[in-house]
């Protein structure tokens, strides 16, 4: 997925928690199926959201690769697990005030530290992690994301709204929110950028489309294909 940190979350990686509030979910679990296609490779990733202990919780399950991302109001992201059997990661990272605690294997070798951020939220699902916000009225948001492919170093990020569209996929049409997903400094913002729709009714992820890592990768699109449960 989008692999910033990945959108699947891979090169600076995504309900989600905004400070206005977290997007409405039953306490059932609800299971999607996307596609992706990066270069000529395609993937299934299927995706789950439920609530445990009141707190929303958001898997992803894909080729050689499991994320979990639990979610707080005041925090965005409370906790990421990933594991990555390919990058050969293991590791879990959890936000605690203005610090994200950081334990595991990162690349192959063991890893402990501390990164400092300030009072702005952490997502590091950069599809789903941005649902909420879609489906809000608030027009950008300024927030964390921890890259991959730099030892987890912070990076702060940049959603903005670029309007509403019709989209359709596999003959289906929706009512579209656009987002447009730059790095959030002026200079580094001409480097990368991605484009997202998510749902207009109520902020479900549809599609996403940009490079996958930094300039010359390939463009990566990943699109809901259908939902499986709840």
């Amino acid at each position: 997925m989008p692999n910033l940190c990945s959108t699947s979350e891979k090169w600076i990686t995504p309900i989600l928690i905004i400070g206005f509030g977290l997007i409405a979910a039953p306490l059932s679990a609800q299971q999607y199926l996307y596609v992706g296609l990066f270069g000529e490779h395609t993937y299934g990733i299927k995706v789950n959201k439920q609530h445990k202990a009141d707190k929303p919780i958001l898997t992803l399950e894909e080729e050689k690769r499991y994320s979990e991302h639990t979610f707080h109001p005041e925090l965005g992201t409370e906790k990421w697990v990933l594991r990555d059997e390919k990058e050969h990661h293991d590791f879990t990272a959890q936000r605690v005030g203005n610090q994200i605690k950081i334990w595991g294997i990162f690349q192959g070798e063991p890893v402990e530290k501390t990164v400092d951020i300030d009072e702005r939220l952490w997502f590091n699902k950069l599809d789903h992690g941005l649902s909420a916000f879609a489906a809000s009225d608030q027009q950008e948001l300024s927030f964390w994301v921890l890259k991959l492919v730099s030892d987890l170093d912070p990076l702060k990020m940049q959603a903005k709204k670029t309007g509403t569209e019709s989209l359709t996929i596999d003959g289906k049409t929706y009512d579209a929110v656009k987002v447009k997903l730059t790095i959030d400094n002026f200079m580094l913002s001409k480097l990368w950028s991605a484009e997202l729709w998510y749902r207009t009714s109520d902020g479900l992820f549809l599609r996403y489309e940009g490079a996958n890592g930094g300039p010359g990768t390939p463009i990566t699109i990943v699109e809901l294909d259908e939902k499986v449960d709840g």
